[in-house]
């Protein structure tokens, strides 16, 4: 044995039992609390009924329960003990052991305890049974007492509405009925109504009900109209109960009409309300004064309620079959009468079988819940899969939908949601036995008319001929300004100067707020969805351009990162990788002066085989001409019609007729401006007619002030926001640059400095106040809702928003009309510090994004300064010592992307006020210790910084609740001990950073466990740093399970991650991205925990995996919608299930993304479970070598790309579609290449797939492809209606493109229709010979394809006809071959049809074929 070993242990239990004791107290608590106590509620309760029973308690039971309460005095004792720890005195260390091993002990003790207390069958010795028989078993010596209190109850002045509960069959019902009868014997009550309220209720029913045993009659319809004359009834009644029996849920009894008398209220009118339920939460929802429960009968009167009811039987020959029935039936009445009538009189050898079909009948429930569920899940979800493809279909053409299938798709979700809550109660059937027998009884009987249900929706639905009606012409309605017709004819302009050859650089001008952005945005779309350039880039350039920050934008658009730090440096390697791009449209959005764009990285030559043009947006023509633009357009302001449509459309649901000439007064103010327009109009949403005559006099006024249209209708939607924390949240935003990214995380620090987002308790509430700010700025026009950006963005600029720059020129307007509250003077170059006129009135100051190289060693007194922000001065090095210390009441301080290399002592003076601080991108500096003092800080960012080590300082903050330790690649050291004293975190980001966790106590930094420590985290970015932490015990981490963002990745797992499976990493909330040597397995307790919570996986060199099942045995990767596998050596299954596993696996999943992994068989081995994968969208596979098959389902595709898998035979197959059709509807991509075995796309299922949506079909290199297996027959191509882009290329045993012909029309002619097709590429084929399988000449078979724009025939030197007459193509722009003697060569019924391909072909179209991927 290891000396050193033994030596070392206990020193490593008691540091374990010091830092967890907490973790082992709170173990122990729960423990007890939730499992122990309970049990002993339970055995206590058991006890009481037995001696209600006059039974004999057994000594054991008697000992265990004074065990127990000894156990709950030591637990309080110990929690005591754990609240008068304090770590400054003396023995706190083993203070902390010793709480940790007593838990341990205890824990020790419970557990045994909890054995003991399972293991008692019963609690007692049963009483001899008396010879009593009565007629009706609600009359026992039990429900005596229960109907004594309940009349009792009603007899008390303060009571007025009384609930009665107890488990199905119990007898609550007859128990009423008894009470009613004593009630009307006493006389206690001038009249007694009874109600019964179901399960379902219907609130008129019920009143009806009452109505009629009052004597009276509702014509009205209105349930409010007839509340008031039922309540009008009941006053006039001396003294009325009412009983509502049977309900389920509460009840709002005001909305019935009936309103119990108040407590203690002594009137000559009293009602009162009796009520019967199932549920104990029920009653307390209706707010009863008095809550009684019915209990089952005890074991002597159900023996008494037995015998009474079986006849002439010799009940001692048949006593031991009696009492096993009246211990199976607990105490339940309604099992014991079904036992005792079927089994009266009968002989004992009878009583078996009896017995058995009574059993039978008792559990039928369940049978005909498994049939009712069989036909949810299988007959009516393939149906209404299928409906809903076809109504999808149908909307996407513009057709409407018949109102009866819209009724019939919404019964179907109203009978599944009924059948998951009969789920839910049956699965909860089994826990407490008692009471099942009942349950299962009503679990049959709903059941049963929910079957009759489905059977009639199957019906109706297979009945549905069609979904819709073709839609009529609706009057044109633009959804944004953008898309008027005057804003068509500027977007078609410019998409037609983009297409001009002799065209590079294009200028759109108009004044602000005209749209011009706007549009910039549209002209994007249109040119991603028509492909008219390969890559489409946009920059925002503003007022005062960055150069450093406008390359950043267009490197990030490409996918690369510039570690460069000079301008000529990063716009070499930004030109270098433009050159690389075939072709390329960069939009610079808001230039103001001109930009020189060899600055930028761009250089925009005439005459090059790359295209790269460029698009600008200017306020100023001159701008435009500075720049050398070949072609300008002017962005005018909008019509009156447009103008009044688009008031008209943001305004919201108002009477616009009605109010029609105020819209117009106020749109002649706007003069065609769309933002001005917009703006008023979310201002003037769901306000009244007073308001809107407001606001054309405010205008008026504002306007003859000097101020701006544009402006004065930004100030009045201002002064419409509700609350001043919305105001002061909205000029908080003005405080940053023109056209800056305002992320929440910093948002949120400024706003909790001005005390913006209320009293709260935790940062989360803090941020939720936030959003809920941003989002009415958002809703009202005055902010721009971020997060749309094509770039691949980082975490902070996950969720941000802008401002539009005449937006936030009002907004500094309004800021300043308060003089020196507010000084923001940002982005105009100043160097040095500005002359402040009243410092000690300023309250907030920004001075981001200048050149100022120096501050003032003292500051004048700012005592009243509580924002200050000095972001992006690169060029202030130094802070003087005593800067901050006239900034008594400083809360924000933000020095990020500064030079600094040290913090100033005076920041110890903002120790009592400070709450945020940001520091990031500050590279030089590199000791933070100062910040330790800054004992009320919540918020710090210090990422991308030069600090080598995190100070013990740190460990002070207590109240710190965000933490952003990102990209710091020269933090070598966290020391022991400090991350866990940041007990108040909620947010820690330790990304691209810090990765040297040590396993506990064996170095000089911390480890995960510390980490695990902190209970309160909500967000965690983690570099794991080594492997081996996968296995590593790091304490509890259950709590992990509240994460709601997270990141956890080994650096390994980065390198071979392709940009797919990267940019995801930042789309879901929840991340892990892992690599793994073989001894990693068994994973680690907080690695399961992770897998069940994370929604993106990345599984990269995980050396020894063979299926994802080891990293969570269990299978519950129910949050996942990612994954990706790369280079899993070892991997033969992604899942490898042995038998039937019981949980659904990856139900969320959409996008399935595997490479490289040349040992992988299948994607799942075993039985498949249903649902699995059933949300799967996108399947990409890569360089998989041994992959013989794909998913077996795959009905909700949308994307399916395979490529190098040499032994795949086919992708589709009918064992994967089961029975009906396989409605493929969101299927808009298939891309297969280099699969050398493939035979057949849809082998088997040409008569089951429906592909209506396809839109791009791609097969390249697959050299045993047959044309029979690619389009069948003319009818199966017809299916092919979205389809736009189809490529075939280099498939040696490809003859044609339709193998088999269907029967010719009347007029001997067959003509194909592929309506949406535009592109048609067939390349190196060279056994193809025709479009069709056909023996006649043409024209009998044409392809007609109206929407074809390009064709691209390489060496297809069989081809003998083209299928095109000359009406088929005629949008065709681009014919391109490569062999002019073939094309000559062409045989042609119509001369025209040739004279016009050959006008199409380009002269040089013999170059060089790329390789089309």
């Amino acid at each position: 044995m290891d000396i050193a070993a033994i030596a070392v242990n206990p020193a490593t239990e008691l540091a374990k039992s010091a830092i967890y004791y907490k973790e082992y107290l709170n173990d122990l608590q729960n423990k007890f609390q939730d499992n122990l106590l309970k049990l002993q509620k339970d055995v206590k309760e058991k006890v009481k009924l037995a001696q209600d029973n006059g039974d004999v308690i057994h000594n054991t039971v008697q000992h265990w329960i004074v065990k127990v309460d000894e156990v709950q005095d030591e637990v309080a004792e110990l929690t005591r003990q754990a609240g008068e720890i304090n770590s400054s005195l003396r023995g706190w260390r083993f203070a902390r052991y010793h709480i940790g091993t007593e838990s341990q002990k205890k824990i020790a003790t419970v557990e045994e305890l909890l054995g003991e207390g399972r293991s008692f069958g019963s609690v007692s010795n049963r009483a001899p049974v008396p010879p009593r028989l009565v007629e009706h078993f609600d009359a026992f010596a039990s429900r005596e007492p229960t109907k004594k209190e309940v009349i009792q109850a009603l007899m008390d002045s303060d009571t007025n509405l009384i609930g009665v509960y107890g488990m199905e069959g119990v007898g609550k019902s007859y128990l009423v009925k008894e009470v009613c009868q004593e009630v009307e014997r006493l006389q206690l009550f001038g009249k007694v109504v009874f109600a019964t309220v179901s399960r379902n209720p219907d609130l008129k029913v019920i009143q009806r009900e009452i109505a009629e045993n009052l004597g009276m009659i509702f014509e009205e319809e209105s349930m409010s109209i007839r509340a008031a004359r039922l309540s009008e009834r009941l006053k006039r009644e001396n003294s009325v109960l009412l009983i509502l029996d049977h309900a389920w849920m509460r009840l709002e009894l005001a909305g019935l009409g009936i309103i119990p008398c108040g407590n203690g209220q002594m009137t000559q009118n009293t009602c009162k309300v009796l009520i019967t339920s199932r549920s104990l939460d029920v009653c307390r929802s209706m707010e009863t004064t008095r809550t009684i429960e019915v209990q089952g009968l005890s074991e002597r009167n159900s023996l008494e309620l037995f015998l009474q009811n079986i006849g002439g039987v010799d009940f001692n020959a048949l006593r031991k079959m009696s009492e096993d029935i009246i211990n199976e039936c607990e105490g339940l009445p309604f099992a014991i009468l079904a036992f005792a009538r079927a089994l009266r009189d009968k002989d004992e050898a009878a009583w078996p079988d009896i017995i058995k079909q009574i059993r039978k009948s008792l559990f039928v429930g369940m049978s005909l819940f498994d049939d009712l569920q069989s036909k949810v899940q299988n007959d009516i979800a393939r149906l209404e899969t299928d409906v809903k493809g076809r109504v999808k279909l149908a909307r996407n053409n513009g057709d409407v939908i018949h109102q009866v299938v819209e009724q019939w798709l919404d019964n179907v979700d109203k009978v599944r949601k009924e059948t998951a809550e009969l789920y839910h109660q049956a699965k909860e059937i089994n826990f407490p036995l008692k009471g099942r027998h009942s349950a299962y009884h009503r679990l049959g009987e709903e059941s049963k008319k929910k079957v009759v249900v489905i059977d009639e929706l199957l019906v109706e639905g297979r009945s549905f001929s069609g979904v819709s009606n073709p839609a009529p012409v609706p009057p044109r309605v633009a959804e944004h300004f953008d898309a008027f017709a005057s804003r068509e004819a500027i977007k078609k302009e410019v998409i037609q100067a983009l297409m001009d050859d002799k065209t590079n650089l294009v200028g759109v001008y108009g004044m602000g707020g005209v749209g011009k952005t706007t549009l910039m945005k549209e002209i994007r779309k249109q040119v991603e969805e028509t492909r008219l350039f390969n890559k489409v880039v946009f920059a925002t350039v503003s007022q005062n351009p960055d150069l450093r920050g406008i390359q950043t934008q267009i490197a990030e658009s490409l996918g690369m990162k510039i570690e460069e730090q000079s301008i000529p440096a990063r716009a070499a390697k930004l030109l270098a990788r433009l050159k690389q791009e075939k072709s390329i449209i960069l939009m610079l959005d808001d230039l103001w002066t001109r930009l020189e764009l060899t600055d930028v990285g761009i250089i925009l030559d005439k005459v090059s085989e790359n295209t790269c043009k460029v698009i600008i947006t200017s306020r100023s023509l001159d701008v435009c001409n500075s720049m050398g633009t070949t072609k300008n357009i002017d962005v005018k302001v909008l019509s009156k019609k447009d103008s009044l449509e688009l008031f008209r459309q943001e305004v919201g649901d108002v009477d616009f007729d009605a109010q029609r000439e105020m819209s117009e007064e106020i749109i002649h103010e706007c003069h065609g401006l769309p933002l001005a327009i917009v703006t008023l109009a979310r201002a003037l949403r769901k306000k009244g007619k007073h308001v809107w005559a407001g606001v054309i006099p405010q205008l008026r006024k504002s306007m003859y002030g000097g101020m701006s249209r544009v402006i004065a209708s930004i100030k009045l939607s201002y002064d419409f926001l509700e609350t001043s924390e919305t105001k002061l949240c909205f000029l908080l935003c003005s405080l940053f640059p023109e056209d800056h990214r305002v992320t929440m995380d910093a948002l949120v620090g400024y706003a909790m400095g001005e005390n913006l987002l209320g009293d709260v308790e935790t940062f989360r509430e803090a941020k939720g106040n936030l959003y809920v700010m941003v989002d009415r700025l958002v809703c009202s026009g005055l902010l721009l809702k971020g997060g749309d950006s094509i770039i691949w963005r980082k975490r902070e600029d996950d969720e941000y928003v802008m401002m539009h720059d005449i937006v936030r020129d009002a907004a500094i307007s309004i800021a300043r009309e308060n003089r020196n509250e507010s000084i923001i003077s940002v982005g105009l170059g100043l160097q040095k510090w500005p002359e402040l006129k009243d410092p000690g009135k300023c309250l907030r100051m920004s001075l981001m994004r200048n050149d100022i190289l120096q501050v003032p060693a003292v500051t004048p007194d700012c005592s009243q300064l509580m924002t200050l922000s000095l972001a992006s001065n690169r060029s202030l090095k130094e802070i003087p010592d005593g800067f901050f210390e006239g900034m008594k009441c400083l809360a924000t301080l933000d020095l990020s992307d500064t030079g600094i290399s040290s913090l100033p002592q005076s920041l110890s003076s903002l120790k009592n006020c400070l709450r945020s601080l940001y520091l990031g991108n500050c590279w030089r500096l590199e000791d933070i210790s100062p910040i330790g003092n800054l004992k009320t800080l919540e918020i710090l960012g210090i990422q991308r910084t030069g600090i080598s080590r995190l100070p013990e300082e740190i460990s002070g903050l207590r109240n710190l609740k965000m933490l952003n330790l990102s990209d710091n690649k020269y933090l070598k050291c966290i020391p022991p001990n400090v991350i866990s004293s940041l007990s108040s975190l909620e947010e820690l980001y330790i990304y691209r950073s810090f990765g040297g966790w040590e396993i506990e106590g064996s170095g000089d930094n911390a480890s995960l466990a510390e980490v695990a420590s902190l209970t309160n985290l909500t967000s965690l970015y983690l570099d794991i740093g080594h492997e081996k932490w996968l296995s590593t015990d790091i304490g509890p981490c259950h709590h992990w399970e509240k994460l709601e963002k997270f990141y956890f990745y080994t650096p390994m797992s980065l390198l071979g991650a392709s940009m797919s499976s990267m940019s995801s990493l930042r789309k879901y909330p929840r991340c892990v991205s892992l690599s793994a040597r073989s001894n990693s397995y068994p994973v680690a307790a907080w690695v399961n925990v992770l897998m069940v919570r994370t929604c993106d996986l990345v599984l990269h060199r995980c050396e020894g995996l063979k299926n994802v099942l080891q990293l969570n045995p269990k299978g519950r990767f129910c949050n996942l919608k990612y994954l990706t596998i790369s280079d899993c050596m070892k991997m033969e299954y992604v899942v490898n299930v042995e038998e039937q596993v019981e949980d659904t696996m990856f139900p969320d999943l959409e996008v399935l993304d595997l490479s490289n992994m040349f040992k992988l068989k299948a994607i799942w081995n075993g039985p498949l479970v249903e649902r699995s994968f059933e949300k799967l969208k996108v399947l990409r596979i890569n360089s998989c070598g041994e992959l013989v098959n794909v998913l077996p389902s795959l009905q909700n595709f949308e994307q399916i790309q395979i490529v190098n898998c040499p032994k795949l035979e086919k992708v589709f197959d009918s064992d994967g579609f089961g029975e009906g059709s396989a409605n493929m509807f969101k299927l808009r991509s298939i891309k297969l290449e280099d699969l050398d075995s493939l035979t057949s796309i849809w082998k088997g299922a040409v008569p089951l797939i429906r592909l209506e949506n396809l839109k791009i079909l791609e097969v390249i290199d697959c050299p045993n492809l047959r044309s029979r297996h690619f389009f069948p027959s003319v009818a199966f191509s017809q299916r092919f209606q979205q389809l736009e882009e189809l490529r075939v290329i280099k498939c040696q045993s490809f003859i044609k493109l339709i193998a088999e012909e269907d029967e010719e029309e009347e007029d001997g002619s067959i003509t194909i229709r592929l309506p949406r097709l535009r592109v048609l590429q067939l390349w190196d084929l060279p056994r193809f010979t025709s479009f069709f399988s056909h023996s006649r000449r043409l024209p009998r078979v044409l392809l007609d394809c109206p929407s074809l724009e390009k064709l691209d025939i390489y060496d297809c030197p069989n081809l003998k006809r083209l299928p095109f007459g000359p009406q088929s193509t005629p949008k065709l722009e681009k014919f391109v071959i490569n062999d002019d003697e073939w094309f000559e060569r062409l045989e042609w019924d119509d001369p025209s049809v040739k004279a016009q391909l050959q006008q199409l072909v380009p002269q040089k179209s013999w170059v060089c074929v790329q390789r089309f991927s």
